[in-house]
């Protein structure tokens, strides 16, 4: 049967069906053939059972706060405010960019919508600093790459649901690793503007600082909503993810008053579409899941590994290797959901921290989206910026060699990821 499911995917993907597609109908045929006993309705169950936990709620909720922001002002505003502070140095217009992106991080979860929201404000103004158009490119599909690390986290809320680990301990856990990947980026993009001599800036004067600050409260007022809700214990991250939508509402029609009531619906029917999307895939994937499970896969798979008596280092290279290489054609959501559970009992077996884990599989799973040939973000900056494909990916990679050294020096270094979790509240 693995055989089998493994042929048929890399078919349809070979063949460009649908993401949803590719989840449903080996799963749908696999059943069939070789669990025949099974009634089919019963992956109609799982796939609803996988969107069911109440921790899924602030999927949706946080997919609304980003478009609120998106259609609003919130995400000019923190780029004026990172441009002020940064836009000086070497490569400051590039910095303005990955701080952008990581403070829109600390409020949508999503690379998806921080492409559109940061990028659409950063990319001309890069350009006319003298940026080659596919480093600036490159530059905003990775710096995403922040907002899936920074809390609140898409990818994170996935994990925890399917592995019961705590979704408060994994946004907290994602904080070093998310500065860290920023960081990184910035020192690329340092030595690339310094290379090609880009023009700086001259420094903002102190009343243009205190200015851009100011305008930049209600947006950075998600940050302490967020994160500092959830680390006094305040909130539960989906409570979080409610307090989220109604402050960007707030913000953005009472005080900056660019969104009218009457544009609400318009915006929810695009985050009901977007929320539908990433349900169908998720609800695809716990279907395929579970039949990988009743085929004992998972237990097969632990078996072979233990019995090769590996080191805990060891399962965690093999583990990067394979969410590194799956990222490269399937949806992200989809391999969490599909790959977390074969290799959870191995590394519950080896006494991995889950949190450190999660860590691991979300950044696997953010340098994905930027990845070619199918990282979703590469064509979400097709869709933005109308440029081909050849142009989009043509200077990815040397921020992705960047997530790749920040994501081995979290496996090698757990309390990086694990500090900030260990002084939640219990």
């Amino acid at each position: 049967m693995v055989i089998f499911l493994a042929g048929f995917l890399f078919f349809l993907l070979a063949f460009g069906f649908p993401m949803f597609i590719m989840m449903f109908l080996p799963t749908v045929s696999a059943l069939t053939i070789f669990h025949g006993h099974i009634p089919t309705f019963t992956l109609v169950q799982r796939a609803i059972s996988g969107i069911s936990p109440f921790p899924v709620v602030a999927v949706p909720l946080f997919i609304f706060a980003a478009d609120i922001m998106t259609k609003g002002q919130m995400s000019q505003r923190l780029t004026n405010f990172a441009e002020k502070l940064v836009g000086h140095l070497t490569g400051g217009m590039a910095h303005a960019t990955v701080l952008s992106s990581m403070i829109f991080g600390a409020v949508s979860g999503s690379t998806q919508a921080t492409v559109a929201a940061v990028g659409s404000n950063v990319y001309p103004a890069l350009l006319r600093r003298g940026y080659r158009e596919s480093f600036v490119i490159g530059l905003i599909i990775n710096a995403s790459d922040v907002a899936q690390l920074i809390p609140p986290s898409i990818f994170f809320i996935i994990y925890g649901v399917i592995t019961g680990t705590s979704i408060a301990a994994l946004f907290m856990a994602g904080i070093i690793p998310g500065v860290l990947l920023g960081i990184g980026f910035m020192i690329y993009s340092w030595f690339w503007a310094r290379k090609n001599e880009i023009t700086r800036t001259p420094r903002s004067k102190l009343l243009d600082v205190l200015r851009a600050t100011k305008e930049a409260f209600g947006p950075l007022g998600f940050v302490v909503i967020i994160i500092g809700g959830i680390y006094s214990g305040i909130f539960s991250p989906t409570e979080a993810a409610g307090a989220a939508v109604g402050y960007s509402l707030l913000i953005e029609i009472l005080v900056y008053r660019i969104i009218k009531f009457k544009d609400i619906p318009q915006i929810a029917l695009r985050s009901g579409t977007t929320t539908a999307l990433v349900f169908i895939l998720v609800g695809g994937a716990e279907a395929f899941a579970w039949l990988l499970t009743i085929a004992r896969v998972p237990q097969m798979v632990t078996q072979a590994l233990l019995a090769l008596n590996p080191s805990p280092i060891a399962v965690l290279f093999m583990i990067n290797l394979v969410f590194f290489i799956a990222l490269m054609f399937f949806n992200p959501i989809s391999a969490i959901i599909v790959l977390t559970p074969l290799f959870l009992p191995v590394t519950t077996a080896l006494g991995i921290d889950p949190v450190h884990l999660g860590v691991l599989i979300t950044l696997n799973a953010a340098l994905g989206s930027a990845t070619p040939p199918f990282g979703v973000d590469i064509f979400t900056a097709c869709a933005i910026f109308r440029r081909p494909y050849q142009v989009v990916v043509k200077e990815v990679w040397p921020f992705i060699f960047v997530g790749v050294f920040v994501l081995l020096l979290l496996t090698f270094v757990p309390d990086l990821s694990l500090v900030l979790p260990r002084l939640l509240p219990h």
